[in-house]
């Protein structure tokens, strides 16, 4: 039996990612109604999506219902809904995908209090008190709440991990570029995923942002073990990250579109286990971060600690 999907909060590129992904897309539509570097990312026809066996996508809201209806109309959605109380009743599970994190606790929040399964996309949320609500909210529901960056799919990331684990050991530093057209919530959040990825989850202690603008940061991570990390995030600047420890360094570009498609099955994969597919102490200290760098710049780069709590 296919399970069904509400595509949430429809205001950026990655719903027509996700919906093109599980059910296929009109092309004449997808081509003119989405983003340019979208179009490549899938057949030059009509297509069928690679999950539509098991799920798929029957229900499309947004705050702008006008967006919602262009996205639904390329990827093929059922039925574009009025509220988005009505797309949590007549669905198994949801992609929460709006830009703003500021609106991602209500629109998780209508399906988890209905224990329904929810991707939030990032960020997980605006602040570390409605990430934590939300987490919250999927355990006292006996529900899942999942939140990742596409880059922790990435292949060149997911074979440094594994370099990381058979010869460069446990890193000392890791410096991750990446873009920034946003702001740290939007953009920079890639970089610090990758990060924390790659530093295995271990507690951050300390966070200082020297970045100049909007879409410069330079960001500098101190974790409680002793480890650091750095991120250069500034517009336009593409995907790479550099690991050093005690067996060597690496270097890998990122940047696969690859990375979509690997993202979409672990988080389907995630509703199906109950696991989510970032451990949510991990989503919420990613939050963190984004909170402690934003607050760092603002008081002119000083040093901001995150406490284990």
């Amino acid at each position: 039996m296919v399970k069904t999907l509400a595509l949430v909060g429809l205001n950026n590129s990655h719903p027509y990612i996700f919906g093109g992904l599980v059910n296929g897309g009109v092309r004449e539509k997808f081509v003119s109604n989405s983003p340019q570097w979208t179009h490549k990312l899938f057949p030059d026809h009509d297509w069928e999506g690679e999950f539509s066996e098991s799920w798929r996508f029957t229900r499309a809201w947004a705050r702008d219902r006008g967006f919602a209806a262009r996205v639904a109309e390329a990827v093929k959605v059922d039925k574009l809904v009025d509220t988005l109380q009505q797309a949590a009743e007549e669905t198994t599970a949801a992609f929460v995908c709006d830009m703003w994190g500021e609106y991602h606790r209500e629109q998780a929040f209508a399906f988890l209090e209905r224990g329904k399964p929810v991707f939030v996309d990032k960020p997980l949320a605006e602040s570390t008190a409605d990430a934590r609500a939300m987490i919250e909210a999927a355990r006292a529901n006996r529900t899942t709440l999942s939140t990742c960056s596409s880059l922790r799919y990435d292949p060149q990331l997911l074979k440094l991990k594994k370099n990381i684990s058979s010869k460069i050991g446990k890193p000392s530093i890791v410096t991750v570029c990446c873009p920034c057209y946003q702001d740290l919530a939007r953009y920079s959040v890639h970089g610090i995923e990758i990060l924390l990825e790659l530093m295995g989850g271990q507690r951050v202690a300390r966070v200082r942002n020297i970045g100049t603008s909007t879409r410069r940061h330079l960001i500098f991570v101190e974790f409680a073990d002793g480890a650091c990390g750095v991120i250069h995030s500034w517009e336009d600047h593409p995907y790479s990250v550099t690991v050093t420890g005690p067996g060597g360094q690496e270097v890998a570009v990122l940047g696969s579109h690859e990375s979509f498609k690997l993202m979409v099955a672990a988080i389907l994969a995630s509703f199906e286990s109950g696991e989510p597919v970032v451990p949510n102490e991990e989503a919420l200290e990613v939050v963190k971060v984004i909170e402690a760098a934003t607050v760092s710049q603002a008081e002119g780069g000083i040093p901001v600690a995150i406490t284990e709590n």
